[in-house]
């Protein structure tokens, strides 16, 4: 297999769906609860299973330094928050469209609790080239995660990525795109209690963005639709 999930997981998380069929890739667990049961569950599903606390690409980070040379033996690694609801029929599609349009970062499109409407299925298209994919479940191309990858403790929260990655990869019209073919569902809300966190992350998205001169805009843009 050439594909990877990449997913730090909780207690509730639902892996379980992603696996339930046929599965075309591989899976890698980062478990950050503390429930000695729920952990051994997760080993079973699980080519790999580490166990660490912290934030989302703290610990993917975290997880790559731990397994320095597994992106090499895998064309395409996806990153899904574990609240994604989405079947192995579904992942195994999206691996295969990113393939086929040779997309160096792309995400499905979502239902549920959506942050960002550009997000959102549009219908009869395969997919929109843009120059935003979101943070909760992007897909690379194993050379974008090498190039991006540097990028995941910049901040606490994560918030601004989306922004950052598309120009990191020199912005590229044609392969950077949202999966129309293929829907996600966002199971829970976006969260609005950000006390735990050291800054807001508002506050850390714009001081990101600010290092780079003002040459990152907080825009999203649709630069062409491909249909069927």
């Amino acid at each position: 297999m050439r594909n990877l999930i990449i997913s730090a997981v909780g207690d509730e998380s639902l892996h379980h769906e992603w696996i339930a069929g046929d599965t075309q890739f591989d899976l890698a667990l980062i478990y950050y609860g503390n429930s000695v049961t729920v952990s051994k569950s997760y080993e079973k599903d699980a080519k790999w299973l580490i166990q660490s606390k912290g934030m989302k690409y703290h610990l993917i980070d975290f997880f790559l330094n731990q397994f320095p040379n597994i992106i090499a033996d895998y064309d395409f690694v996806w990153l899904p928050d574990n609240d994604v609801s989405i079947s192995t029929k579904s992942i195994n599609q999206l691996f295969s469209i990113a393939k086929e349009q040779q997309l160096e970062l792309c995400q499905p499109a979502m239902t549920g609790y959506l942050s960002h409407p550009i997000t959102k299925p549009a219908p009869r298209l395969l997919l929109r080239y843009t120059n935003f994919i979101e943070v909760l479940a992007p897909l690379m191309s194993t050379k974008s995660l090498s190039k991006l990858k540097e990028s995941f403790t910049l901040n606490y929260s994560g918030w601004g990525y989306d922004y950052l990655w598309p120009y990191l990869l020199g912005n590229p019209r044609n392969t950077i795109a949202i999966i129309d073919a293929i829907t996600m569902h966002h199971t829970k809300p976006v969260g609005n209690d950000y006390s735990r966190f050291p800054t807001h992350p508002k506050k850390e998205l714009k001081a990101l963005l600010k290092q780079y001169g003002g040459k990152i805009k907080e825009k999203q843009v649709v630069y062409g639709l491909k249909s069927f």
